[in-house]
C-alpha cells in the first residue's frame, strides 16, 4: 500500500488524455453513468475535469466520503496516481461540509494496470462521525439563527462574514504545528471553526463557504498563497469569493479576523475586494485545467473580479477627497447617534493619502468632533479622547469615537 500525504502541499499533473474510458468504466462504482453524473454534479470543482476518468473518481469519491465507514474502492481506468490529490481537493471545494477526511494523509492508493483501488482515510468513523456530522449540523442552524433571511445577497454575505469573526479565533498553536508539517485537529476546516470556534484559513473559508451556500448566497474558493510571509516570501493560503448580482468579489475572512484591531472596521479590508486590489498580498494559485506544478495548489475556477459596487468602504465609508470635504461633520454625528463605536472615510485616488491624513490629525478631526456635537445637540456628546487609525493601502481613515 502506498500512502499520500497532502496537509500542507498540494501536486497536479495535467494529463493529455482523449478524455475515453473503457467502456466498462463510463459508469461510477454505484453504476451512474456519466451524464447522470454530470446533472448531478454541478460544483466548479466538478465542471474543472475534464475526462471521464476523472469525472468517475470524483463521484466515487463523493460515494465513498458519504459512508459511516471508510471503505476500498476502484477508480477504474484511472492510472494517473499524482492527480488524484488535487480532485480529491476539487471535491471538497464542492463539498465544505465534508471534515473527516484527515487532511495529513487523505487516502491510501494501489496501482493496478487497469486502474487504481483507493480508500479514504478518515478521522473519524461509525456513531462518533455520525454525532461529529449532527453537531455540524446543529452548529451551522445556530449561526444562521439570526441571519437576514429575506435581506440582499449583501447583507447575508456580511452577517456569515461578521459571524464567524464573531465566534472564532484564529489557531495559532497549529501554525506553529504546521511548520512541523503537523495538523492540530480540525483547524483546516468547517468543523473547527464552527463547532470549536478556532481555525486557520482553510477552517475559515470553508466555514465561510457553507454559510453562504446556506443563506443562497453564490460562493467559492480560491486557492493560492499570500505574500510577504515565510522565508521565500509566500505561504498557502485559501479565501473566497461570491458573486453579488452578476459580479464576483473576494472575501478573506481570515484576514479580517485579527486581535487588537484599532477600530471594528479594521475588520473589512478584505471585505469584496476587486482582483487589483487582492494581488497586492495574494498570489492566486493556477486552474487544475492548466497547471503543470506539482507543488502548488490548484483552482476549479477563478473569476476576475472588476466590480467596485459592494466593496465594503465604498458602501460605509464617506468619500472625502480633502480633510474639508463637504458633510465630514453631519457623517460623524450620524454615527455618533447611533452610539457607534467608529466612522471611516474613504479618500479618493486622486488626493494625496497622506496629506489628506495630517491635515486630519492636525485639526479637522477636532473640527468634525465639534460640529457633531452642534448638530446632535450634545446629546450623545463625543469626548476629546476620539482617536485616529489609517490604512493606507485601503486609502482608509478611521475615526475611533469615544463618548462622554
Amino acid at each position: 500500500m502506498l500512502l499520500t500525504a497532502t496537509a500542507l502541499t498540494g501536486c497536479s499533473l495535467l494529463s493529455e488524455s482523449s478524455g475515453k474510458a473503457p467502456a466498462e468504466a463510463r459508469q461510477s462504482s454505484s453504476g451512474t453513468s456519466v451524464e447522470e453524473l454530470r446533472r448531478k454534479y454541478t460544483g466548479y470543482g466538478f465542471k474543472a475535469l475534464k475526462t471521464v476518468e476523472e469525472q468517475l473518481l470524483y463521484a466515487d469519491i463523493d460515494e465513498s466520503a458519504n459512508k459511516l465507514k471508510s471503505e476500498d474502492f476502484f477508480g477504474r481506468g484511472f492510472t494517473e496516481t499524482n492527480r488524484v490529490t488535487d480532485i480529491l481537493e476539487l471535491y471538497k471545494d464542492d463539498h465544505p461540509e465534508v471534515f473527516w477526511i484527515d487532511e495529513t494523509e487523505p487516502y491510501y492508493y494501489t496501482q493496478e494496470p487497469n486502474g487504481m483501488t483507493l480508500q479514504l482515510h478518515f478521522k473519524l468513523e461509525g456513531e462518533e462521525l455520525q454525532k461529529a456530522r449532527g453537531e455540524l449540523d446543529a452548529a451551522v442552524k445556530e449561526a444562521l439563527e439570526d441571519a437576514p433571511v429575506d435581506g440582499t445577497d449583501y447583507q447575508k454575505e456580511l452577517y456569515a462574514h461578521d459571524r464567524l469573526i464573531d465566534n472564532c479565533i484564529y489557531d495559532d498553536e497549529a501554525v506553529e504545528m504546521h511548520k512541523q508539517s503537523q495538523v492540530r485537529g480540525n483547524e483546516q476546516n468547517a468543523y473547527g471553526a464552527l463547532v470549536e470556534g478556532k481555525a486557520v484559513c482553510e477552517g475559515y473559508t470553508r466555514a465561510f463557504q457553507i454559510l453562504c451556500d446556506r443563506l443562497d448566497v453564490k460562493c467559492w474558493v480560491i486557492q493560492g498563497k499570500a505574500l510577504n510571509f515565510g522565508d521565500d516570501g509566500k505561504v498557502n493560503h485559501i479565501w473566497n469569493c461570491v458573486q453579488l448580482e452578476d459580479s464576483w468579489y473576494y472575501v478573506d475572512v481570515t484576514w479580517d479576523d485579527y486581535e487588537d484591531a484599532p477600530a471594528p472596521t479594521d475588520h473589512y479590508f478584505y471585505f469584496n475586494l476587486t482582483t487589483e486590489e487582492l494581488v497586492k498580498d495574494h498570489e492566486i494559485s493556477p486552474l487544475y485545467t492548466e497547471s503543470k506544478d506539482t507543488n502548488v495548489w490548484v483552482n476549479g475556477y477563478v473569476p476576475e473580479c472588476t466590480a467596485t459596487k459592494y466593496y465594503y468602504f465604498n458602501l460605509n465609508a464617506h468619500p472625502i477627497d480633502s480633510a474639508e470635504a463637504a458633510g465630514c461633520a453631519r457623517f460623524v454625528a450620524e454615527a455618533a447617534a447611533n452610539k457607534s463605536a467608529s466612522c471611516c472615510f474613504l479618500v479618493s485616488q486622486d488626493a494625496d493619502f497622506e496629506a489628506v491624513f495630517d491635515e486630519v490629525v492636525n485639526g479637522s478631526a477636532y473640527d468634525w468632533v465639534s460640529g457633531a456635537n452642534e448638530i446632535n445637540g450634545y446629546d450623545p456628546q463625543i469626548s476629546a479622547n476620539c482617536k485616529l487609525s489609517n490604512n493606507t493601502e485601503r486609502r482608509v481613515i478611521t475615526l475611533i469615537l469615544d463618548y462622554e
